[in-house]
């Protein structure tokens, strides 16, 4: 459509042209007044003008549908992945809804055995609660402790159940101390009913935003 409008206006930039140069054939240059050749020479700047507020008109709404096209396509990429190694989870939907999943390696928040938050772990924490506090402010959070099968042996706790929901505590309570209110935090223990491809991944706490 834009196009056909500046097709129309070249079209009669040439018509007037043409008309100025026929009356100036038949009549000769003296036919022409003056006045009639300032009207005409007017109309075809006037014309020219709006052509090319057309043109840059087309051309800024050109520029915002690539922009558009670019946007939907980097929607259709996969989610990207953290600095600190995590990942968005699903789409926000009805209440409950995962929309990002942080996993964090068990062996690298605990010492075996223990429920202690490591020293080496805090920073990691740290960003996670920053992402958060920044992006899912007022969502709910719910800390998954994960364990492997192997049986207990040498701890306070005498499960896997037991031991999982204190390492899910533990972090509960870490997040609260970074500003991340505790009544927006929910912890358990899930032992080792949901394995992954080793015992080391396996051992883990999952920090799920919930829409």
């Amino acid at each position: 459509m834009r196009t056909g409008m500046a097709r129309t206006m070249a079209g009669r930039i040439l018509g007037v042209a043409a008309t100025l140069v026929l009356a100036a054939a038949l009549g000769g240059c003296s036919s022409v007044s003056k006045k009639d050749h300032e009207l005409v020479m007017q109309e075809n700047q006037e014309l020219r003008d709006r052509m090319a507020a057309l043109e840059t008109e087309s051309r800024s709404k050109d520029s915002k549908i690539a922009e558009l096209e670019a946007a939907k396509a980097q929607a259709a990429q996969p989610p990207a992945v953290d600095d600190f190694g995590t990942s968005p989870g699903g789409r926000q939907g009805s209440p409950g809804t995962v929309v990002r999943e942080f996993d964090v390696v068990g062996d690298v928040l605990f010492d075996s055995g223990q429920a202690t938050v490591k020293a080496g772990a805090k920073p990691q924490l740290d960003r996670i609660a920053s992402t958060i506090k920044s992006r899912y402010s007022g969502y709910q959070v719910r800390v998954e402790g994960h364990t492997d099968s192997d049986p207990i042996r040498k701890s306070k706790w005498k499960t896997n159940d037991a031991l999982s929901e204190a390492r899910a505590e533990a972090v509960k309570k870490y997040l609260a101390s970074k500003g991340i209110s505790s009544s927006k935090i929910e912890a358990v223990g899930m032992g080792s009913s949901e394995p992954k491809g080793s015992k080391k991944e396996s051992r883990r706490v999952e920090i799920k935003v919930l829409n």
